[in-house]
């Protein structure tokens, strides 16, 4: 370690300039050992599979544990024999005494030795489980059931404080991301790191044998009295290790729930952001936040119960062997004897101590083990599922059996059981659950190298067939056939298409109706693993549609998206998806409504050159959609499913011929728009020029901050004015200092009580005649002082007579108990200072977070801010005390020990002041090297987060395209990173230990030296109270470094959180003397003039300098190509982004003049990505509880989605409708709701809350063309009096609107009705070329032109009442 030391003390230390690991600490290998241990141990038997692959270093660790324990007992020996020597020499030589000194030196060398290498073998054992238990959580995640629309048994309002509901959390599936991220965050992190020491709970029942042993041999039997006393206490520490194991483990159950709520937060913080739920969520949070830390007060004040009863023991052990030993054996209490049971008794205390340390932290992780185990014991996909290989049949080729898709006669269910259910049979139907959603199929397959159709109306279960397809639902009866899924009954068969030899046979490509990507390069996401080939990348990109959006974005196919895609349109998410699956070599295309977020116009570009291009020929391909108009004319097969079940398949041309095709599918067959639909479609060049691969590309996500040098003092304020300020910190203090002084006061009153028990002199003058001056004139004043109370004179120093033994236990008795009282004190004040400091910094920090602008949540991975909300603050919540006031205590302690041991032999001041400046240049070297180490380790633990989070949200996708060993590399690879700096840090605590120790043998050496050159001053007493003192000195020095070092750790999390408390904020919720009138807007017309909007300073502008005005209860739409502008103008009148110029004036208000809470509150949208919370119908659409439950019902009739008879009853198997009741249960994200049924719950919030300006992005892309209509029927029935904004793909949805307004590169390019653009040639005509490229030109234009017809009779109304009214007049 010394290189890595001297070059961290002058250099920055970066993840390139540090170590690799062996291959015995790297994950890939670690895993596979783990994964070696299945032959011969259950999956859920952790432990004895951790024991397995580790067998070595734990059975090091014990050797040398045990051996550096035993050798440690020499120590008391020695300091017996010289304690004797001293108390009289019997004439011999004074060497002996030097040789008594000397023993003690070696032993502590020996000891250094054996800890080192047990304590290496620890690390080592610590570093290897946790990559085992990670990399096993995260082999898990990629093979459970995706159990996210699981809405469980438990009841979501009203019962978080109760604890039988606590039970049922614990017992239910982890159905959520932040449960599921705590496994590997917190569960596996505290298991791996018990491993590092666990010696001291298998070596404290030994210690405490020895100690005792070597007692009985001192004391006789008055020791076994002592060990009675420690048999009699243990019932009660088992009950109150059994209580803190149940209260830890409400605590974490706890935890997981506020960690979930913080995770739903920030995965739907756009939407709180849109209706300005900001206070409402924080409130939320908040809630759960106290009922933690009402849970982690609870299991503090056991802690601090636990400590109570282990301080005690000692001291009773103590005072009754002392009692036995002189009371009843009559024995004198001498020197040697009572200096050499206090070394022991002091050794003894350090194993009672850390036994319930030891059982403390054994109970936390066996709570975390269990947990992890039941997560192991989850369903798996292919769970009950026997997967026979398929005969082939004489004279038919392998091939085309293993290319088959299709299913037999099946059923299958979501979520149908518990994992160990033996029949899937669905539960009883609650009222507030939606009945358990079935699907049945017929026996039917897809023709191979062939496009299908399937469609339906929304929430009829199209999507839920695809997951049935690869093996995501439940499968109750039958069987599917998927070509990835499909074991021949041969030896060998190729997997290659003999038609296409660049497709392979038992690969499926998978296209998600919400695009799964990750935070990476277009290109990356489009590649997803697989080697570049230019020619066909280039040709996916231009099929795709995605050539002109490359042209727009800065840095082509290498710009970094984010998460989720965030910097991406609806459409363009779509189309990288959809590219992804295209650019595979994947024979079978299972595609998810992947037109529903894209433009008509690139709708048919990706019809014509994508689906009937050549990268799709020879692919059997599965499309579901609600275009079966634009793709019915290729298609050969269609499947259409109505609540679950088939109600019509079979091939087109079949269908169309026996009349069926038009009962089927109804209107979407009527005029096929398929002539010279070539001609509509212009031809994109596939050889474009790529970005250069050498090219600076703009990274959009930052790497993670990392401070630099010590913790800066704005830290330790923040946390120092957090836990209480000065008050608290003095009284801190100088509880530490009391507790210190009785500490003291324990061994300078057993000097007396052995001084007087052999006549000696007195007891003060003796200790003060060898003590420096001053020290000896404070003690002399003191003894005056004392002497001259009358309560003090009778006590102790009347007439220097030797007292009775009662009357020594009795103050020695005192004295100790005063002692725990004060240690008890300063425990439970300074947990009390940590929750409280705890419960401010948490509280500030989620007020900061949830008041971030969007471009902080654009820009920063959610992994990254989880973090801050779950390892740095466990790290403040339970460990941060922990440290500090091991800290407290051995400053104190060294203050103490320096004081008393140089009082006695004045010569080692000399000597502490040189081995005290050894110690500060070991410490300093230590010290900078390990806070870079702790730096790099916090910064690379993120990643680990962001990619599991990432890949919870896209496990279907991963799974469909067979990526899992590819994902599980790269987490291998990000856990290595975080291992690495992780190791090295304990390395370099390692080499602080071994320089640290070898000094504090020479401090032992030179305390006895000077002991014996001083025999003339000094008796046996005070050469007793030195050499424990000196022990002392030794001890707490290395705890300072080892401490302040990890407070600076720990305290880094402060710092990771205190950074966030310093992030960028929104403008503000309200602005006093600028707030608009309760009712505004009244009349909600806009006025848009010259904006200019850009996502940050530094980038280029998106829109660019546009104007236009909307009338009153006006309806206007907003189209153009996918990435025109149209999201980002939504956006701005939220102020999101705001305007770098120009300005948005709303019933003459400016917006930017007044606060966002004032402006989103009156505001309303409906957006692409519809976002749902977890609990309720009701608490979705009316969280704040201002609407009437009736009005709530109303809504969601409105929107489709309820009958309108609340009283209705549900039926068994697949409901009718969507909604049965207002306290039907929503999952986490919604996921319990199809895509489509979640937009449409968001069109009933808009519907409820009935704002007067309504912005709609997107908002029904994902419903069925014949409910989009009723939607808009609703629409303009409901909203006469609102304004409405809506952004639209399809034109179908805006051609009755008032006017359209056309946008073209963040630019206006036309803004007139409908009809003066299509029919009478009004602007540049790229409304009409839209129109025309859409394939529903015949349609559009009857829209258009009914729409002026009725304006312009609406019209001629408005003038006839006028007149009417005129004439009246």
């Amino acid at each position: 370690m010394n290189p890595v030391i001297y070059f961290g003390f002058s250099n920055e230390l970066t993840r390139e300039n540090i170590y690799s690991l062996t291959y015995q600490h790297l994950t890939r290998f670690v895993y596979e050992e783990f994964r070696e241990t299945l032959a011969s141990a259950n999956r859920k038997q952790i432990l004895l599979r951790i024991y397995k692959a580790n067998r070595g270093v734990i059975w090091a660790q014990f050797i040398f544990s045990v051996s550096a324990m035993l050798v440690s007992y020499m120590n008391p020996y020695f300091q017996q024999k010289l304690l004797e020597y001293i108390a009289d020499p019997q004439g011999r030589s004074i060497n002996i005494a030097y040789a008594y000194v000397f023993g003690m030196a070696v032993v502590g060398i020996i000891k250094l030795v054996c800890s080192g290498i047990q304590l290496w073998a620890g690390r080592r054992w610590n570093v290897r489980t946790y990559a085992m238990l990670d990399a096993e959580i995260y082999a898990k995640t990629l093979k459970r059931k995706d159990m996210t629309g699981n809405i469980g048994k438990e009841k979501v309002e009203g019962k978080d404080n109760n604890d039988s509901s606590d039970k049922d959390d614990d017992k239910k599936p982890f159905s959520n991301t932040g449960k599921i991220t705590n496994l590997m965050s917190i569960d596996a992190d505290r298991l791996a790191d018990t491993s590092s020491y666990i010696f001291t709970l298998y070596n404290a029942p030994l210690e405490v044998a020895v100690a005792m042993f070597y007692l009985y041999q001192l004391l006789g039997f008055a020791a076994l009295v002592g060990f009675g006393i420690m048999i009699i206490f243990f019932p009660l520490t088992a009950y109150i290790a059994k209580y803190m194991t149940k209260a830890y483990k409400d605590f974490t159950i706890a935890k997981d729930k506020r960690n979930d709520l913080v995770n739903e937060l920030l995965q739907g913080i756009r939407m709180v952001k849109y209706f300005a739920w900001e206070s409402n969520w924080e409130e939320k949070v908040m809630a759960a936040r106290r009922f933690e830390i009402k849970k982690l007060v609870r299991t503090v004040v056991i802690q601090v119960l636990f400590s109570v009863t282990y301080l005690t023991v000692p001291v009773l052990v103590s005072c009754s062997s002392f009692i036995w030993y002189t009371k009843v054996a009559g024995n004198e209490l001498t020197a040697s004897v009572a200096f050499v049971s206090i070394t022991l008794f002091e050794m003894l205390r350090n194993p009672l101590v850390l036994i319930p340390e030891s059982i403390t932290t054994l109970t936390e992780c066996y709570v975390c083990l269990k947990r992890i185990a039941s997560y192991m014991d989850e369903a798996e996909v292919g769970d009950g599922i026997i997967n026979e290989t398929i005969p082939v049949p004489e004279g038919v080729l392998p091939e085309t059996i293993l290319a088959r898709v299709g299913t037999e006669e099946s059923v299958f269910r979501w979520h149908s059981g518990e994992p160990e259910a033996k029949d899937a049979v669905a539960a009883e139907v609650d009222p507030n659950e939606h009945p358990v959603f079935a699907l049945t199929l017929p026996a039917f397959e897809f023709p191979t190298s062939e496009l299908s159709i399937v469609c339906g109306s929304t929430g009829s279960g199209k999507s839920s067939f695809l997951h049935a397809l690869l093996g995501e639902m439940d499968i109750v009866s039958g069987r599917v056939y998927l070509p990835s899924k499909t074991k021949l009954a041969l030896d060998t068969y190729s997997v290659i298409d003999p038609q296409h030899p660049s497709l392979i046979l038992n690969k499926v490509a998978y296209v998600a109706q919400q695009a799964f990507l990750q935070h990476a390069s277009i290109r990356d996401n489009i590649l997803f693993g697989q080697e570049f080939d230019s020619v066909r990348y280039k040709k996916v990109l231009s099929q795709c549609a995605l050539v002109k959006d490359l042209s727009i974005l800065p840095d082509g196919d290498r710009t970094e998206i984010g998460e989720k895609g965030i910097s991406l349109s609806g459409g363009q998410k779509q189309r990288v998806a959809l590219a992804r699956a295209v650019y595979s070599h994947a024979k079978t295309l299972l595609l998810d409504d992947c037109l529903s977020a894209v433009d008509s116009h690139t709708a048919k570009h990706i019809y014509q050159r994508c689906f009937n291009g050549d990268l799709i020929k020879g692919r059997t391909v599965v499309l579901v959609t609600h275009h079966v108009r634009l793709c019915l004319p290729t298609a050969k097969f269609v499947v259409k499913l109505d609540r679950g079940a088939v109600s019509g398949y079979g091939f087109v041309d079949y269908l169309r011929e026996n009349g069926s095709l038009k009962t089927l599918l109804g209107d979407e067959i009527d005029d096929q728009n398929d002539d010279n639909e070539e001609n509509l479609i212009e031809t994109i060049d596939e050889h474009f020029e790529l970005i250069d691969d050498k090219a600076i590309i703009n990274k959009m996500v930052k790497d993670e901050k990392t401070e630099k040098g010590q913790v800066k003092g704005k830290v330790y304020l923040t946390y120092f004015y957090a836990c209480g300020g000065w008050l608290f910190w003095i009284t801190l203090l100088s509880c530490y200092f009391v507790n210190r002084g009785f500490v003291l006061g324990e061994n300078w009153w057993l000097r007396i009580w052995v001084a007087n028990s052999g006549n000696a002199e007195d007891s003060t003058g003796l200790f003060t005649t060898t003590v420096v001056p001053y020290t000896r004139d404070a003690l002399m004043y003191i003894e005056q002082t004392t002497r001259k109370q009358n309560m003090f004179q009778q006590w102790v120093y009347e007439d220097k007579q030797p007292r009775d033994v009662d009357y020594y236990i009795l103050v020695y008795m005192v004295i100790c108990f005063a002692g725990i009282v004060f240690d008890t004190l300063h425990t439970a004040l300074l947990f009390w200072g940590t929750v409280r400091g705890a419960s401010i910094l948490f509280s500030k920090l989620i007020h900061r977070v949830i008041h971030a602008p969007m471009r902080f949540f654009d820009t920063t991975p959610i992994g990254r801010i989880l973090n801050r909300f779950g390892k740095d603050v466990m790290t403040i919540d339970m460990i941060l005390a922990r440290t500090m006031t091991h800290l407290i205590d051995c400053i104190t302690g060294l203050i103490v020990s320096l004081i008393v041991v140089g009082a006695i032999t004045p010569q080692f001041f000399i000597f502490a002041v040189i081995i005290s400046a050894a110690y500060c240049a070991v410490g300093v070297l230590y010290m900078r090297v390990s806070r870079q180490f702790k730096r790099l380790n916090s910064v690379s633990r993120s990643p680990i987060y962001s990619h599991f989070t990432e890949t919870l949200n896209g496990v279907i996708t991963i799974r469909a395209y067979c990526q899992e060993d590819a994902f599980q590399l790269a987490l291998n690879k990000k856990i290595d990173d975080f291992i690495s700096p992780y190791y090295y840090l304990w390395m370099s605590n390692r080499w602080l230990y071994a320089r640290v120790e070898f000094a504090g043998a020479f401090v032992i050496l030179f305390a006895g030296v000077f002991i014996v050159l001083n025999l003339d001053t000094i008796d046996a007493g005070m050469a007793g109270i030195s050499l424990f003192y000196a022990r002392s000195f030794l001890d707490n020095m290395y705890w300072i470094i080892r401490q302040y070092t990890q407070v600076e750790m720990d305290l880094n999390s402060v710092e990771r959180i205190q950074e966030y408390l310093e992030i960028e904020q929104e403008p503000p919720a309200s602005i006093q003397g600028s707030r608009p009138p309760a009712a505004w807007p009244t009349t909600a017309s806009v006025e848009v003039k010259d904006l200019v909007i850009r996502y940050a300073e530094d980038l280029d502008p998106v829109l660019h300098g546009i104007s236009f005005d909307i009338r009153s209860h006006e309806k206007v739409g907003v189209v153009g190509r996918t990435g025109s502008g149209k999201s980002t103008l939504a956006l701005s009148f939220f102020r999101f982004l705001e305007p770098s110029s120009g300005n948005i004036t709303l019933d003459g208000i400016d917006i930017t003049q007044i606060g966002v809470h004032d402006l989103r509150s009156k505001l309303t949208i409906i957006p692409q990505d519809a976002v749902l919370f977890s609990g309720t119908i009701r608490s979705n659409l009316d969280p704040f509880e201002e609407y009437t439950d009736s009005a709530v019902w109303e809504s969601l009739v409105r929107a489709h989605l309820a009958p309108e008879n609340r009283d209705e009853e549900v039926p068994e198997g697949n409901a009718t409708w969507a909604v049965t009741s207002l306290e039907q249960t929503v999952s986490d994200g919604g996921n319990n709701f199809s895509q489509g049924q979640r937009q449409l719950l968001c069109m009933a919030r808009a519907l409820l809350k009935n704002s007067r300006l309504i912005i709609m992005d997107e908002a029904t892309a994902s419903v069925d063309f014949e409910t989009d209509k009723k939607i808009q029927n609703t629409i303009r029935e409901e909203f006469v009096s609102s304004t409405l904004i809506c952004i639209a793909h399809r034109l179908r949805t805006i051609m009755d609107y008032d006017r359209v307004l056309v946008l073209d590169q963040g630019k206006v390019v036309e803004y007139d009705t409908p009809a003066n653009l299509l029919i009478h040639d009004a602007g540049t005509g790229l409304f009409k070329s839209m129109c025309e490229k859409s394939g529903e030109l015949d349609v559009l234009t009857e829209m258009a032109n009914n729409a002026e017809e009725l304006s312009n009779s609406s019209k001629v109304f408005e003038q006839a009442d006028h007149h009417t009214t005129n004439r009246q007049d």
